[in-house]
């Protein structure tokens, strides 16, 4: 079965275009960052390396192939970088770039029909690396962030990369034919069919994954305590709910209540802003305390909670004990007066059978324990 190459190039030509100025417009109102710059005109360059390459077997323009080529590998490079940016907005483009120019250089220069065969094997194999760098990016991206769309942008850009090695093996054998477009059948000719129809969906992914991180930073400002960044309770409720999906496999969890004593002294003699900076202080030191793995968040006031998945209670105690000693130590620079201000952590081992709010309530009266014993920092709840 023979297929159709220009209609498919033209298609895929004019899809590149239109996905460059969806892409440029809202950078000009500035709603996207500049990989979104990048992106638009990543497929702007390549659309049009593309267009050249249906006037160049169409009307026979003799320098179409000297622009359109070193174009195309520009282009695929702005669009590996687009989704370098988009990853780490900190992220160096230069290196990238100045190898898509060095690549670019030999297709210049390179013009002569006889070459055909090896023009389009080249120009595969720097598409499919091309395509491998995003594919890295995007599963990088997808688990930093938790973004199920990276697997999405990572699998579109995957598929592409034996369609183009394979492409280029065929070019390189010769049989490929003498054009890239016209009627062509044979494997080629469906390697080059899959090819433009994955670039074009592949042309809007970025901004699904725009949307997802959008939603994403919504809930978590919905979730977060706006003064210290722990969670707040909708966000505990929902951590809680995961961890409580994953009950039958999971390892022994511990539950931390955290009271900071004294805290109405340490506002009345130095201030609210004191009182809110201990807070943040507080919470600070028991996120690095507990590792990514941990979940801390605030309860009300100057109370917060403490969710330690797979920790056993001894593990968590050797926790508690590091908080609240560093706890105190940061708050001895604000002089004798609240030198006293300390912090009173209650412990409980979880389990799964028991609800989040029984275990928050059995934490909450071994903290009280703690204020209750003068002579400790923390006292924990011996029960299981």
């Amino acid at each position: 079965m023979a297929l159709d190459l220009t209609t498919l190039y033209v298609v895929a030509a004019l899809g590149m275009l239109v996905a460059g100025f969806v892409h440029l417009i809202p950078v000009a109102t500035g709603r996207f960052g500049r990989w979104a710059l990048l992106w638009g005109g990543g497929h702007l360059v390549v659309g049009f390396g593309t267009m050249m390459a249906v006037l160049n077997d169409s009307i026979g323009i003799t320098w179409a192939p000297n622009t359109g080529n070193p174009a195309a590998v520009v282009g695929y490079a702005l669009i590996a970088g687009a989704v370098l940016r988009f990853a780490r907005p900190e992220a160096r483009l230069a290196p990238l770039l100045g190898i898509a120019v060095l690549l670019a250089a030999p297709l210049v220069v390179s013009d002569d029909p006889a070459h055909f065969p090896f023009r389009v094997a080249y120009l595969s194999v720097v598409r499919a690396s091309f395509d491998i760098v995003v594919v890295i990016a995007a599963l990088r991206l997808a688990r930093r962030e938790s973004l199920q769309t990276g697997w999405i942008v990572a699998t579109l850009f995957a598929i592409t990369v034996p369609l183009f090695l394979g492409r280029a093996w065929l070019a390189y054998h010769d049989r490929i034919g003498t054009q890239l477009t016209g009627m062509h059948d044979g494997l080629g000719a469906w390697l080059a069919a899959g090819q433009i129809a994955f670039i074009i969906f592949r042309t809007f992914s970025l901004l699904i994954l725009q949307a997802e991180r959008g939603q994403n930073a919504l809930r978590n400002q919905m979730e977060r305590d706006w003064l210290t960044g722990a969670l707040n309770r909708a966000g505990l409720d929902r951590v809680a709910r995961k961890l409580a999906g994953h009950a039958a496999d999971r390892q022994p969890a511990s539950i931390m209540m955290l009271d900071v004593d004294r805290f109405k002294a340490l506002n009345d003699s130095h201030g609210h802003a004191a009182g809110d900076t201990a807070l943040r202080m507080l919470a600070d030191i028991a996120r690095k305390a507990l590792g990514e793995q941990g979940h801390v968040a605030r309860w009300g006031g100057d109370e917060f909670v403490c969710l330690l998945p797979a920790t056993p209670i001894a593990q968590a105690r050797a926790i508690a004990t590091r908080i609240a000693d560093q706890f105190a130590q940061t708050m001895a620079q604000y002089g004798p007066a609240a030198s006293a201000a300390t912090v009173s952590i209650g412990v409980v081992e979880a389990d799964a059978a028991t609800p989040i709010a029984d275990l928050i309530a059995r934490a909450d009266q071994a903290m009280y324990g703690a204020k209750a014993d003068r002579g400790k920092s923390a006292a924990y709840d011996q029960a299981a």
